[in-house]
């Protein structure tokens, strides 16, 4: 898969939000993810895509969940305060 490609699919799915460049950037980021951690990012995110689809709000369910999964895993670290 082109890794392009991700990205313009989870904008496809979930939209860009009522914040679109900071969905945008979510978006980038985990395309980024995955091109450097391979498929264990792959199948979090698209685990987590397949959750979002019978939620209320599947865009915001998603940019939220997804970035919590990654972090419990140890592949995406959380800002410092």
């Amino acid at each position: 898969m082109d890794m392009t490609e991700i990205s313009y699919r989870l904008e496809k799915r979930f939209g860009l939000g009522t914040r679109p460049e900071l969905r945008k950037s979510l978006y980038n980021r985990l395309e980024k993810l995955v091109g450097e951690e391979g498929a264990e990012a792959y199948m979090v995110i698209a685990a987590v895509a397949a959750d979002a689809s019978g939620k209320d709000h599947p865009g915001r369910y998603f940019s939220r969940v997804v970035c919590l999964r990654l972090t419990e895993r140890g592949l995406l670290q959380a800002p410092e305060l």
